[in-house]
């Protein structure tokens, strides 16, 4: 998928009547929203995080490149008895809140968490290791659908295929940081409290 306009987004986020957060007097009213790819394919980083907000009474938009699907190999061996997590594409207001990703365990970091609000999911328990979006198979919840880091290289490596369990996952980490730090600045300003939208490419 090419890198989404802003303009796009916009046009897609009021044709849902989804909230825009625009204060154009008042900077870090971030907009987080994820763009999945209408290829679907596992083991990609394929989609799209845009995080934008008003400066100086401009839109400022950040392009990340991220997954937003779990990787093949949760898809065939889920953590849940209930199948494997995949977000679906929804406003999720309020959901979101800097705190601790893996809390207690290995690969432990400071990321943006679904700690607020529930989410919607689907479980993929086909055990295929392809994406399988089942409306008879959706949950509300608090599953800890988070947004956190990712490898280094930004390459999906062969021999570590556990970047994505059904979270929303960068490509680079060093990026990943530069996000970390607008949510820093965002929360100091109006709370740490976050609004996640996932769109899908054909939404543009």
């Amino acid at each position: 998928m090419i890198r989404p306009e802003l303009s796009s987004v916009l046009a897609a986020l009021r044709s849902k009547g989804y909230k825009i957060y625009d204060s154009p007097d008042i900077d870090w009213n971030l907009n987080l929203v994820g763009v999945r790819s209408r290829s679907l394919k596992p083991d990609k980083f394929d989609d799209w995080l845009l995080v934008f907000h008003r400066f100086g009474g401009h839109w400022d938009v950040r392009h990340y490149q991220i997954t937003t699907d779990p990787s093949s190999y949760y898809l065939r061996n889920p953590i849940s008895s209930h199948g494997t997590a995949v977000l679906k594409e929804g406003q999720y207001l309020g959901a979101y809140t800097l705190d601790t990703h893996r809390r207690g365990r290995k690969g432990a970091h400071r990321a943006l968490c679904q700690r607020l609000g529930d989410v919607v999911i689907y479980r993929d328990s086909n055990g295929y290791g392809i994406l399988d979006m089942n409306p008879a198979k959706e949950q509300r919840g608090k599953f800890g659908i988070n947004i956190h880091r990712g490898p280094r290289n930004g390459e999906w490596a062969e021999e570590n295929p556990y970047y994505a369990a059904g979270c929303q996952v960068f490509a680079d980490d060093r990026k990943f940081d530069e996000f970390l730090l607008a949510c820093e600045n965002a929360a100091a300003a109006f709370g740490n409290r976050f609004t996640y939208t996932l769109l899908n490419e054909r939404d543009l």
